[in-house]
């Protein structure tokens, strides 16, 4: 067959069709006949380290948690579908994370570097916190000062917005119910000594406080003092919901009178899915627990019929529904009107892939350019042409 000419043309015909159907079946899933690296096709380059601000690590502690964190940023990678990442610890501390030919740097990183630390807690009952608010006021004093207080300008907050009349009990604040609308400089003396109850109303559901979006930044450094921590009542924690909730002409972030620990993790999770809830038109994940976490699940939801259960990702409530009858192992988290389905799907990916063992800090962030640039490639594509046909014509 090869010593004719005819022969050896029908050999070289069946090698190219065979290669070319090898290219197709083969391509990425992005499409691309080659899979192009980092250097040729740009992309994400991170540098991860484990965040630990205390310094309370030992090398050891931080070897073997940079080690699981590779693990789990590997997974969800993988789960990603991004073609031939380089994902690599250098030392004991720190882990290489370079992805080609990503669209969207701001996913990716999101997908790398999210926690996704899901907890289940029950919301509280505020009467044991509205008692507790005067006593963090006076931890906000002492630890700030009053001139530092009325620096940042919340000696005129609380109760003098006329929209907060709209919807607060007795034109009331938690912490003071026969409070009324501020309309002299005493009442605005009494605010400086009340910091941050004075930023709080009632919420729609028991358990829960609204603060304009406005002041969540300083009830967020309020909250952030040790000394406010250590007013809290035991076993109680304050965490902030995601969504925001309008009121008037202002919005409103809710802020959760809930318990310190949970009683359920994501560490049950077996399966999460994304969808989009026909009913209400909104993104949810579905999540699966485990037989042992089921059972678990199911004996506690039994016990709290029309108590509300806070479904907590990252140290941010994601919903608060009643528990109307007892849950089993399959349930759901409502990502709000308006959330894209695709950040369900992410949110579904990284509680499939497990939580991370630590939080993870970026401390080197680059966008590669394809540094050989297209013209190489094609100039690399042509040369493989040109030699194919040299090596078919001595055939």
């Amino acid at each position: 067959m090869f010593k004719t000419l005819r022969g050896r043309i029908v050999t070289v015909v069946v090698i190219v069709a065979v290669a070319v159907w090898q290219l197709f079946e083969h391509r990425s899933e992005t499409g691309d006949w080659l899979k192009l690296g980092l250097d040729l096709k740009g992309g994400m380059h991170l540098v991860l380290e484990v965040d630990d601000p205390q310094g309370t690590m030992t090398p050891e502690a931080r070897a073997d948690m940079i080690e699981r964190v590779e693990m789990i940023v590997r997974t969800r990678i993988d789960e990603f579908g991004i073609d031939e990442p380089l994902i690599q610890r250098v030392g004991g501390e720190r882990l290489i994370v370079e992805l080609a030919g990503i669209s969207d740097e701001e996913q990716a990183k999101g997908i790398v570097t999210r926690n996704a630390f899901l907890e289940f807690k029950m919301v509280q009952q505020s009467s044991d916190m509205d008692a507790a608010l005067p006593r963090m006021d006076r931890a906000i004093v002492v630890a700030l000062g009053v001139d530092s207080i009325r620096a940042m300008g919340r000696a005129e907050s609380g109760g003098s917005r006329i929209e907060d009349l709209l919807f607060r009990q007795n034109d009331s604040t938690p912490a003071d119910s026969t409070a009324g609308l501020a309309t002299d400089s005493a009442e605005a003396a009494a605010n400086a000594l009340r910091p941050f109850s004075s930023l709080l109303s009632f919420g729609d559901i028991p358990g829960t406080y609204l603060v304009d979006v406005e002041d969540v930044p300083a009830a967020q450094h309020f909250l952030g003092l040790p000394e406010v921590q250590r007013a809290l009542p035991r076993g109680t924690s304050l965490q902030w919901g995601r969504d925001i909730v309008p009121r008037g002409v202002r919005t409103y972030q809710q802020l959760y009178v809930l318990t310190e620990e949970p009683f359920l993790t994501g560490d049950q999770l077996e399966d999460a899915a994304a969808e989009r809830d026909p009913q209400f038109n909104q993104s949810i994940v579905r999540f699966e627990l485990s037989r042992a976490g089921g059972r678990d699940f199911s004996r506690f939801t039994g016990a709290n019929v029309g108590q509300f259960l806070a479904i907590v990702l990252d140290g941010e409530v994601m919903s608060a529904p009643v528990i109307r009858d007892r849950i089993g192992a399959r349930g759901q988290i409502e990502m709000g009107q308006g959330t894209p389905l695709e950040e369900a799907r992410d949110l579904a990916l990284v509680l499939r892939a497990g939580a991370l063992p630590a939080r993870i800090a970026i401390i080197e962030e680059r966008t590669v350019g394809p540094s050989l640039g297209q013209d190489s490639i094609d100039a690399g594509v042509l040369a493989g042409i040109v030699g194919t046909l040299v090596v078919g014509s001595t055939l």
